[in-house]
């Protein structure tokens, strides 16, 4: 499974807010942009989608920017990329189109579905067991 630049970007965005918010102050577009290389209309396609998902908030203003809207031990790598990229799943045909209805018609009878079943599980304990406060603590849950 490979993540998204969409995603990618996201998490470098959050943490470098966060450092660069510590009094929660509104930091803007441009300054997050410059310091992650992260071209900025780019940076706000990314950042529209994390406001709609309530990781920031959008201060509007002369000294306006983003800010999180939760902590940095709220926030976690998981929820970003479901944000930014939809449901994390390995194959398509783990992921729901509708309300009971899978991409797969195969489901019942597919010897390998149990196989990306558990790697999608394992991908997201993973990923929800890593916070935007441990990235930029240098700490991830496998570091001791």
């Amino acid at each position: 499974m490979k993540l998204s630049s969409r995603s990618r970007y996201g998490v470098r965005a959050l943490c470098a807010l966060a450092i660069l918010s510590r009094d929660n102050s509104p930091v803007p577009l441009a300054r997050i942009s410059k310091c992650e290389g992260i071209p900025k209309q780019y940076l706000g396609l990314i950042f529209h989608k994390l406001r709609k998902s309530g990781h920031v908030e959008a201060v509007r203003g002369l000294n306006g920017g983003y800010k999180l809207a939760k902590s940095p031990a709220e926030i976690t790598v998981a929820s970003v990329v479901r944000a930014l990229d939809g449901p994390i799943a390995p194959v398509k045909c783990l992921i729901e189109r509708e309300k009971g209805h899978r991409y797969c018609w195969r489901e019942e009878v597919c010897l390998s579905r149990p196989a990306w079943a558990f790697l999608q599980q394992q991908i997201e304990k993973t990923l929800e067991s890593i916070t935007i406060e441990s990235l930029i603590k240098k700490k991830c849950p496998t570091e001791t």
